[in-house]
């Protein structure tokens, strides 16, 4: 499922399902109902330049917002129009001061594909497409129109290793092909709009219409849901752990068991001590009876 959700071309996309369909037909069939768009990322949308398959961002966003998302609507959008508002000067503040013309995320990723660009192979066709090739296989790329067969660079808008390897051979530089929305002058626009702040209550003003009262709360049996809830084919967090799994015999040295139930010869100076402990509950359990 991984290698068709993740593939960037419908032919690996292909394959992939094709080898599942081979280990389980059900599986096969159930993923089939689901729209391909919906989790494949060959088959997403260009236009928002992200090759993400998975809801990281809405995940992020919940704990964001962990401290207050169970407060009452009015009190958790103040509480969420304040995070933004002191989000939006921090990265206002930090961008004016930052020394990068690329936002660190997507430098990273570039970099990343510089290093394995050195491993192709790049031909020109003609002025602007080049034949990328690494070992039996080729893309086509294409600097003029920004794009590359393995579809990577249409998606995300960074230079994938087959692009850079074209650029590199006609002596430009990776950075200036990097789409103008990872950059700069376009992060600073997105944080640009001020939040401004609100009064509080004490300094509203008062209108002669009826107040508007709170919902009524109902109050239900047990605790409150806070955790999410997990969905029907999520597979569980493993349980925490007892405190036992990290225990270590101070005999043996195995994990799982103290020296007190350890199946090998105690050191002596374990057995010493298991003695004076054995002594002292005898004892505990002698007072108890006679008093």
């Amino acid at each position: 499922m991984y290698a068709a959700s993740y593939s960037y071309t419908q032919n690996g996309f292909d394959v992939a399902m094709a080898n599942m369909k081979e280990e389980s037909v059900e599986a096969w069939e159930w993923l089939m109902k689901i729209p391909v768009s919906a989790w494949a990322r060959y088959a997403m949308d260009y236009n928002c330049k992200t090759d993400l398959v998975v809801n990281n961002l809405s995940e992020v966003f919940n704990r964001w917002i962990l401290d207050i998302r169970g407060k009452p609507v009015k009190t958790m959008f103040d509480g969420i129009r304040k995070k933004v508002m002191v989000r939006h000067d921090a990265k206002r503040t930090g961008g004016a001061k930052a020394r990068w013309d690329i936002t660190p995320t997507y430098s990273e990723m570039l970099e990343e594909s510089k290093k394995w660009a050195r491993m192709y192979r790049s031909s020109r066709s003609v002025d602007g497409l080049w034949e990328v090739s690494h070992g039996e296989k080729s893309y086509a790329v294409s600097l003029t129109a920004r794009t590359c067969g393995c579809k990577r660079w249409d998606m995300t808008g960074v230079p994938c290793h087959h692009a850079i390897s074209a650029i590199y051979k006609s002596f430009q530089h990776p950075e200036d092909f990097v789409l103008d929305f990872f950059k700069k002058p376009m992060y600073m626009e997105a944080y640009n709009p001020v939040i401004y702040p609100v009064p509080g209550e004490d300094c509203w003003t008062k209108t002669d219409t009826p107040d508007i009262d709170p919902p009524v709360f109902k109050v239900s049996l047990g605790r409150n849901q806070t955790k999410r809830r997990k969905g029907k084919f999520e597979v569980p967090e493993p349980p925490q752990s007892s405190r036992m799994a990290t225990i270590s015999c101070s005999n043996c040295g195995l994990l799982g068991h103290r020296y007190t139930s350890c199946g090998q010869a105690l050191k002596p100076s374990l057995q010493i001590r298991k003695n004076q402990h054995q002594v002292y509950l005898l004892s505990i359990l002698l007072l108890s009876i006679f008093y």
